[in-house]
């Protein structure tokens, strides 16, 4: 076979690979790009397993008289639920630590801390999303739907007028939050978390 021939079978055949190769790498850049295939049951059942994380949250807070913005590192587990205000200025290091029955709030900047036992309903706090979750698994108007691509979870609470609806919506590609929504009686927003960071099931 002529030199030049074979130079070029071989040349050919190096093009081919490396073009195959690109194709393949491409179609699995797709396929993680496309995030989950789960059906709206199974991502319920996804977001009711979960137990523990970490997260960093803005939160606002609107009364009839102020508005209020906060930042917070919160991180959960099945014992333990742990809160740090990172802003506003004035806030900043307050840590709020349950474990165990036991309420704990420091001052991290004056390395002052504050102790109560037996506290036994700090973990009911609306601005923990396991709470959301307990409380959607027991409520009986829920709701979970696709809505502008996203997945919402929803529930009406028949005790409080004051957080009578609360709405999570959720990245449908990632399947972490990105909102969570807290409405009164008149359908006013009371409370808006958005989720900046978080990690499931640390």
């Amino acid at each position: 076979m002529n030199k030049w021939l074979k130079i070029i079978i071989i040349i050919t055949i190096i093009l081919c690979t490396i073009l195959i190769i690109k194709n393949f790498m491409k179609t699995d850049y797709k396929k993680e790009e496309s995030g989950n295939n789960k059906n709206i049951k199974e991502i319920e059942e996804y977001m009711l397993n979960i137990n523990s994380y970490k997260a960093k949250i803005k939160v606002t807070v609107k009364s009839n008289k102020n508005v209020n913005f906060y930042e917070l590192e919160q991180e959960v587990t099945v014992n333990k639920t742990k809160q740090i205000a990172t802003s506003p200025e004035d806030l900043k290091g307050i840590e709020i630590t349950y474990e165990n029955g036991t309420l704990q709030i420091k001052n991290t900047q004056y390395n002052l801390s504050k102790i109560y036992n037996n506290y036994p309903y700090i973990a009911n706090n609306d601005l923990f999303l396991t709470s959301f979750i307990e409380e959607y698994r027991q409520a009986k108007n829920k709701e979970i739907k696709e809505e502008n691509n996203k997945i919402k979870m929803s529930f009406k609470s028949e005790e409080s007028k004051y957080d009578n609806n609360k709405i999570l919506y959720i990245n449908k590609s990632t399947l972490k939050p990105e909102n969570l929504k807290i409405f009164d009686i008149n359908n006013d927003c009371k409370v808006d978390i958005v989720y900046n960071e978080i990690e499931f099931n640390i």
